[in-house]
């Protein structure tokens, strides 16, 4: 990697890496929450948020249980520890938002696909942002991408047991009714 290393590469993905940090991630995330909300989708919109802070909370419990050394060598001088990948994490998580909350709602096909295939690539540069800068090692970015997956199944199945046992809660006041 040292070959591939040069002062406009370091600047471009140092601006990536700016914009696919925790903070801008959870920017964003209140960003496309808060849409939801004004649409008056407040569950998802809450559950967004939710998914997004506690997934960020769990990976700085990880970080600091874990307490891996970052690499030698760092291009721009970063502090804290390597594993897991903060700004690989939390970018997952709202690419996982954006790929199977907004996506589906969105009506042209043709935008659906764009939208995916940004995302995804976004992604994959924010990563790779973290193994070029030395911030990070490249098996600290895949486990990230695992730990925000497995984070994300964990968040969607609270999701779906709530809406089945509201549901269900709903079904019984109903009958309650009319009885």
């Amino acid at each position: 990697m040292t070959s591939f290393v040069d002062p406009v590469r370091t600047q471009i993905l140092s601006i990536v890496a700016f914009f696919g940090s925790p903070i801008m991630a959870i920017f964003l995330t209140i960003l496309v929450a808060g849409a939801f909300w004004l649409y008056h989708y407040r569950q998802i919109s809450i559950w967004i948020v939710a998914t997004q802070f506690s997934g960020d909370a769990v990976a700085l419990f990880v970080k600091d249980f874990i307490q891996r050394p970052r690499p030698t060598g760092q291009i721009i001088k970063d502090t804290g520890f390597s594993y897991p990948s903060g700004h690989t994490f939390s970018t997952a998580i709202l690419v996982l938002t954006i790929l199977f909350i907004v996506v589906p709602l969105l009506k042209d096909q043709e935008v659906q696909v764009l939208v995916s295939v940004l995302a995804i690539i976004w992604l994959g540069v924010v990563a790779f942002s973290r193994i070029y800068l030395r911030d990070h090692y490249p098996t600290d970015v895949i486990a990230s991408l695992l730990l925000a997956l497995t984070w994300w199944t964990v968040m969607r199945a609270a999701y779906f047991a709530y809406q089945n046992r509201f549901a269900n809660y709903k079904i019984k006041q109903t009958n309650k009714e009319k009885s």
